[in-house]
């Protein structure tokens, strides 16, 4: 549709389309907009019956001034007086409409500020001083102002003031101040857009998390701790291509064996959990991964890795999670669908146990609770999910459909073992003479024996088979098995897990004491000696006064003799024994 617009210009006259015409806001005399913004918005905010009044008044007012009608009928029809009557007639004026008759309210305006500049300003300030962190509070702030107050000398502003002024500001800035900005951003940022996948493995997303359930260990069956999950999902079909469980904190070793996980078939690791392997046959290696700042993510022997194995690391940009969305969602929906219904399930949060003992309520080890997640990831791919319109098992099957001309199944590694060995983790050991000592085992095998006392040897090892490890010498890879060839097969977790398990009860050293009521015999025996050797001294210093005491009497009678004259051989001789005399003899 189109219309003849008339230039005010030139007076010339152009046809243009509706939809180009723009409006223009009417001018008085002096250049000035005929009706400001702030009338254009107390216009927007009067009431219906105002807005009804005021057109009234402004048709019979231009009846009236077209002398289509007498002052009188005018009058009679809008119900006022003489006087209102000509005062509303000042007040018309054609450009601007019946918004010249709309009445103002009385009062003050809304949102007006009636305080000086200098409280004002203390009170704007102690928002941006006093208001910050998850325990700000309002309160906090009208008493930071309160303070100000009272040493200036100026009248304390309500409570109301103050709270009014700590609303004025935008949601986004005071959510920013209570909760910090990358949670502010997370939830007021602009996430425009979002990722194109034309294939499986063109991009897949990897991250950590802790996992809401406490486990108990397998013997006594006390509280364990939390796990952790390495999950990696990929885009176009929603799969979980991989993940790895553990119970440490993520680390290199999680990002190695999630990796292996994803890209290899899981055959062997299905069995291990009695499970059939076409229920998870999803694998393959990746083109792009994405995964946010950790440091695991970034050391040079994994990104080393990625590149000889032609994968693309992708890191999301700082303070931006929402480039993690996928998997984020992933987590959150295996978390409250599934994990949550566990006994000795956290929860998301405080609020949510709600009084829940979790660590009393812990039943599952971690080798059950291994199984139960596998099966789970793989009901998990067998449901229908609202994105994709199917379930992820059929879109992957969809796309590799022997049918669609396309190949059947992902590529397989050509050399798996030396995939695996890229990104298996690593640590230097010492070749000794009884062998390689990891992770509470002795590994030994007569290959190694040239190699005895070499110091940081590279060893790799497969957290899910510590039966074999592969020691770096002159270039090569060398497998070493156990030393105790009976020993059986175990995983990396199930040593974490026993390691965990000790640490929780007393472990007793090769020679202490393990009935520790025992440490009272022992007390008993050190205060015996000591004894002993008190009373020993004792004795000791008696004799020792004794025989003090006679040499000196035996000192004062040799003088004594000696002044009377008496010789030697008449002397009693103290040194012999004394002979008693009888009285038979005596009276002879």
């Amino acid at each position: 549709m189109t219309c003849l617009v008339v230039s005010e210009k030139n007076k010339e006259r152009i046809r243009v389309s509706v939809d180009e015409m723009e409006f223009i806001p009417a001018r008085n005399e002096d250049g000035h907009v005929a009706i400001p913004l702030d009338v254009e918005e107390f216009v927007n905010n009067a009431s219906i019956e105002d807005l009804e009044v005021a057109q009234e008044r402004f048709r019979v007012l231009r009846d009236y001034l077209a002398k289509e009608c007498t002052l009188s009928e005018a009058m009679a029809v809008l119900q006022v007086s003489r006087s209102h009557f000509h005062a509303l007639r000042r007040r018309y004026d054609e450009t601007a409409g019946y918004y010249a008759f709309i009445r103002l309210k009385r009062g003050i305006k809304k949102s007006s500020r009636r305080l000086s500049e200098t409280l004002e300003g203390y009170i704007q300030s102690s928002i941006d001083k006093v208001y910050s962190g998850k325990a700000a509070t309002i309160k906090e702030v009208w008493r930071d102002v309160e303070k100000k107050c009272i040493k200036s000398g100026y009248p304390i502003p309500s409570y109301t003031v103050v709270r009014s002024r700590v609303k004025s500001r935008s949601e986004k800035e005071i959510f920013q101040k209570k909760h910090g900005a990358e949670a502010a951003s997370q939830t007021y940022g602009a996430k425009p857009g979002h990722q194109v996948v034309n294939y499986p493995l063109e991009k897949v997303q990897m991250d950590h998390t802790m996992v809401d359930v406490i486990l108990v260990d397998d013997q006594r069956r006390l509280p364990l701790g939390r796990p952790w999950l390495t999950v990696i999902i990929d885009l176009y079909t929603r799969v979980i291509l991989g993940y790895y469980l553990s119970l440490h904190h993520p680390s290199t070793l999680s990002v190695a064996c999630a990796v292996a996980n994803a890209a290899l078939p899981k055959h062997i690791f299905l069995k291990s959990l009695g499970i059939d392997s076409s229920k998870y046959p999803f694998y393959g290696v990746p083109e792009i991964i994405q995964m946010d700042n950790a440091k695991e993510f970034k050391t040079p022997k994994f990104q080393r890795a990625c590149k000889k194995n032609r994968i693309k690391p992708e890191w999301r940009p700082y303070g931006r999670k929402h480039y993690g969305g996928h998997v984020e969602r992933l987590i959150g929906t295996l978390m409250t669908t599934k994990v949550h219904f566990l006994p000795g399930a956290t929860f998301s949060n405080v609020l949510a146990r709600r009084g829940y003992d979790s660590e009393k309520k812990s039943a599952l080890t971690f080798k059950e609770f291994t199984k139960w997640f596998a099966r789970e990831v793989c009901i998990y791919h067998g449901r229908h999910h609202a994105a994709l319109g199917c379930s992820p098992a059929s879109q992957w099957k969809s796309y590799f459909d022997k049918d669609s001309g396309r190949p059947v199944c992902p590529p397989i590694v050509s050399n798996s073992f030396a995939f695996k060995l890229d990104f298996m983790p690593e640590e230097n050991r010492v070749i000794g003479p009884q062998g390689i000592k990891l992770h509470g085992s002795v590994y030994w095998d007569s290959s190694i024996a040239p190699y005895v006392g070499r110091k940081n040897v590279p060893i790799k090892y497969d957290p899910f088979s510590m039966g074999k490890i592969w020691a770096w010498v002159d270039d090569q890879y060398i497998p070493v098995h156990f030393s105790n060839v009976t020993r059986p097969d175990f995983t990396y977790e199930e040593y974490r897990a026993g390691k965990l398990q000790r640490r929780g009860r007393k472990i007793t050293k090769p020679g202490g004491l393990e009935d520790e009521s025992l440490i009272a015999l022992d007390e008993d025996n050190v205060a015996l000696v000591n004894d002993s050797i008190k009373l020993t001294k004792r004795a000791r210093k008696k004799l020792a006064a004794q025989a003090e005491y006679r040499n000196s009497q035996l000192c004062e009678e040799q003088e004594v003799f000696d002044r009377r004259g008496v010789d030697k051989s008449q002397r009693p001789d103290y040194s012999r024994r004394a002979v008693p005399i009888r009285r038979g003899s005596a009276n002879g």
